[in-house]
């Protein structure tokens, strides 16, 4: 009887844990933030604020920040005295093992990876460019 209970814990643990957590990507992520001018040249010091569903975070750049990963957008924001302002909608993207997730962990894992953000991600690059408004998907920016 021992024999088939220790497995089958282990093998609820697993499946409760959720595929994302079990591979440490985590729920939070770090971004590259950087801002530029209109003619394209790297601007320093741009005070940026990034937002989502999970929370918000501040940052001067260049940066690197950590954020709370989300099925929603991130809103970003940069102002700098003498330019006018950058805003951007960063797309968060599903990752690739949360369709594993729903195929081989019978959704469990999809679940808890969706519901603590772990299943999605955003571009890990994102350059800001004073004076627009723009959506940044991966492989946009």
């Amino acid at each position: 009887m021992l024999k088939i209970v220790v497995p089958s814990i282990v093998a609820l643990t697993v499946l409760a844990s959720g595929c994302s957590t079990l591979t440490s990507e985590g729920t939070s992520q770090n971004l590259s933030l950087m801002t530029y001018s209109a003619d394209n040249n790297d601007l320093v010091g741009a005070a940026c604020e990034l937002k989502n569903d999970e929370g918000s975070w501040t940052a001067v750049t260049p940066a690197t920040v950590m954020v709370h990963r989300s099925n929603k957008d991130l809103i970003v924001k940069c102002t700098k005295s003498g330019f006018s302002d950058a805003r951007a909608n960063v797309v968060s993207k599903t990752k690739a093992n949360m369709f594993g997730n729903i195929i081989f962990g019978g959704g469990i894992g999809a679940i808890i990876d969706h519901n603590n953000g772990s299943a999605y991600q955003y571009p890990p690059v994102i350059k800001m460019i004073m004076g627009e408004d723009k959506t940044i998907k991966e492989g946009s920016n």
